[in-house]
């Protein structure tokens, strides 16, 4: 079946079917045509006295009332079972049955949970941010300064970068810190989810560590890396090359790769659950 919205005179839109009928409860001040209309979900947003709410293809209201926002991914764009909604300036998110699965806060990233890509989201408050899970659980060990969204919100791995006094670390899904703290840790290879190796600097002086805290190369200057916009691991042969953001090689260093044993080889896809 395909839908369309018109547009009365008096500038009110309503969603109809190909048969002409109408299948939207009523005339609203705006529908977004991304969802049911476009084919993305049998959901739709529709804003009516500046407020504005989720229906579905039935014309049933599945957001609990109308918000003063409503985000544009997941449920509505067919990525996830959630949303997230914005009222009095804070954000929650929200499962295709209008159960709240998250406290207020200051913003939610909408990655991550929303998006279908892990079972993680991002939340900041008064200037602080960490992780949870889809049941409320705070995976980071504490609200940091910084969390990136690389890494476990995505999907990439489970690890994830957080700042902290001006510095930074990598932590696992656990809460676990498995770094020192650095004034800088790049999320290509580790983070990402492309090998177990990662390039952090302190200083003027980077260099490439193991997962497990090991140096496994030589210092290099700091402005290397600074001018790469990307960093590729290559395990087999033991060397690293760097980019710079029209994908000319900057640098390439040597680095001891550390042999794995074959027990120490995990599924995370498995254990992302997702």
């Amino acid at each position: 079946m395909k839908y369309e919205i018109r547009k009365r005179e008096d500038g009110k839109v309503a969603i109809f079917d190909e048969n002409g009928n109408m299948i939207s409860p009523q005339w609203f001040d705006w529908i977004w045509s991304f969802g049911l209309v476009d084919g993305h979900s049998k959901y739709y947003e529709a804003k009516k006295n500046e407020k504005w709410a989720i229906f579905d293809v039935n014309g049933k209201m599945i957001s609990p009332g109308w918000f003063d926002g409503v985000s544009s991914y997941g449920l509505v764009f067919g990525q996830s079972r959630y949303y997230v909604a914005e009222k009095y300036r804070k954000k929650a998110i929200f499962d295709e049955n209008g159960k709240q699965i998250s406290q207020w806060y200051d913003y939610i990233e909408p990655y991550g949970l929303v998006k279908g890509q892990s079972p993680y989201y991002l939340a900041r408050e008064d200037y602080k941010e960490a992780i949870f899970d889809e049941k409320g659980n705070m995976i980071t060990p504490q609200w940091f300064d910084y969390v990136s969204i690389e890494g476990l919100v995505w999907g990439q791995s489970l690890y994830y970068i957080a700042k902290k006094n001006k510095k930074y670390a990598i932590f696992d899904v656990y809460g676990n810190r498995i770094t020192d703290w650095f004034d800088y840790i790049s999320s290509d290879g580790l983070v990402r989810g492309e090998c177990d190796y990662y390039m952090a600097c302190n200083k003027d002086k980077c260099a490439v560590y193991h997962k497990d805290g090991k140096k496994v190369s030589d210092d290099i200057s700091r402005n290397y890396v600074k001018e790469a916009d990307k960093i590729v691991f290559d395990e087999n042969l033991g060397i690293v090359e760097m980019f710079d953001e029209n994908e000319n090689l900057v640098k390439t260093i040597e680095f001891n790769p550390v042999i794995r044993r074959k027990e120490e080889f995990l599924d995370y896809t498995k254990l992302l659950n997702i």
